[in-house]
């Protein structure tokens, strides 16, 4: 075997040129067609996808950073904003009011009062039998609310009169008797004038007389004693019956059949004081303390306006009837009475009230109890013949709201259009606020 070497394969191979090789990469379209024709496999589908996914992976790469960006931008504005220095004002809410609550000179507050009230009990003690009204009860004076037992009084009471009648037996009696001893001494006499008798008969038929007489002026007396103790058991028998003093409605029942009433009683140790609370529910009036620092803004006839708790959507006309003459040193304050002029069905002592004393000129206001939205008057901004206010809203942003104001008094307006009750207006606004400014409140 001969040995070939490298230079005799080169010999026997001829190299192939750079233009031979690439004329051999002509690429078989027919067989590319046939492919097309084909299911695309995963091996067909692997260089698309796996580009798509590189495109998307650069533009996350790209938008990563941005949003760092952006995200750092907005949190440096909102930093920016809370360090910025918003101007501070003084704001004022609107409230819903009425006219009279407007022009106050001062309130206070207190407990309705009925003029006439009174706990009605019996002068004597004694167990209730019939209590004859409820909370309520409409009565008039003289009507028969309850009746205590006094069985051992109608007794004690038919015991008496019994007695008189037998007095009065006795007297006839006594009468009868004097008349025959009167009669008797006048015959003596007759008869001692013809000096038919002795003296003495006739000195002891007179003695009989006078004996008679004096016995029927002692049943006499005997009888009117008599009389006057029925009628005094008779009287403690009425002082059993308990009748309403005066007009009036039963506000408290203070007792029930079978309760010993006591006339001062207190407690359940001594027994009920009274069986009925009654009051004079046309003359109601509300009690109050006013601080007496401010007593000279008032006078007697002061005109007034009651807002009562139970009755919110009411208003009330009132007057100063009485100051009373006695400070209290350790509150400070001043006891008065305001007369309520045109109470209804709705009110009732005790219920909490609140007083507006009121100027005198309110007093014919038709106006002064209907309820309305004011606004102080130093929030109001004259532009162009329109009036307008700046608004806060929860967040700080102002925003100018054009209003319109109807009357006004010394410190508030009263406005019917562009606001609503609670909304927080700016007082004396200065001119370089913006619509959409952030205002910081004034505490």
């Amino acid at each position: 075997m001969s040995s070939t070497s490298p230079e005799g394969i080169a010999g026997r191979v001829s190299p192939r040129s750079l233009k031979d090789e690439l004329a051999s990469l002509k690429i078989d379209r027919a067989e590319e067609r046939r492919d097309t024709k084909r299911p695309s496999g995963p091996s067909k589908r692997g260089p698309r996808g796996s580009g798509f996914f590189l495109k998307l992976l650069s533009l996350l790469l790209w938008l990563f950073p941005l949003g760092i960006v952006g995200g750092g931008a907005y949190f440096a504005y909102l930093q920016y904003q809370k360090i910025q220095a918003k101007p501070e004002v003084s704001t004022f809410v609107v409230q819903s009011m009425t006219a009279g609550e407007a022009e106050k000179l001062l309130s206070a507050k207190g407990y309705i009062k009925s003029r006439y009230q009174a706990s009605i009990g019996s002068r004597t003690p004694g167990r209730v039998e019939r209590m004859l009204v409820e909370e309520g009860t409409k009565v008039k004076k003289g009507q028969l609310l309850a009746v205590l037992e006094h069985n051992d009084m109608d007794a004690l009471l038919e015991s008496r009169k019994a007695s008189i009648a037998r007095v009065d037996a006795e007297l006839e009696e006594s009468k009868a008797d004097l008349k025959e001893k009167d009669r008797k001494a006048r015959l003596q006499s007759t008869l001692y004038s013809r000096k038919q008798v002795a003296l003495d008969a006739v000195e002891e038929a007179v003695a009989a007389k006078d004996m008679a007489s004096a016995r029927l002026k002692a049943l006499q007396a005997n009888r009117t004693l008599m009389v006057a103790t029925m009628r005094e058991t008779e009287e403690t028998i009425h002082n059993m019956s308990i009748f309403a003093p005066f007009d009036g409605t039963v506000v408290e029942k203070g007792a029930e059949p079978g309760e010993t009433i006591m006339p001062g009683g207190m407690g359940a140790a001594s027994g009920r004081g009274s069986v009925v609370t009654l009051s004079d529910l046309d003359t109601l009036e509300v009690e109050t303390d006013i601080t007496e620092t401010l007593v000279s803004r008032i006078a007697l006839g002061q005109p007034a306006e009651i807002s009562v708790s139970a009755v919110p959507n009411r208003h009330y006309r009132g007057r100063l009837r009485q100051i009373i003459p006695m400070g209290d040193r350790a509150r400070g304050t001043v006891k008065v009475k305001v007369a309520i002029l045109d109470a209804d069905t709705h009110l009732f002592p005790e219920l909490v009230s609140t007083v507006h004393f009121l100027p005198d000129k309110s007093v014919n206001n038709p106006n002064a109890g209907k309820p309305s939205l004011f606004v102080a008057k130093r929030a109001i901004v004259e532009e162009n013949g329109h009036s307008h206010v700046w608004v806060v809203d929860s967040n700080g942003n102002l925003s100018k709201h054009r209003i319109e104001a109807v009357v006004t008094n010394d410190d508030l307006a009263r406005v019917e259009k562009g606001l609503v009750a609670g909304d927080v207006v700016v007082v004396s606004p200065s001119n370089s606020l913006r619509e959409g400014n952030q205002v910081k409140v004034a505490d």
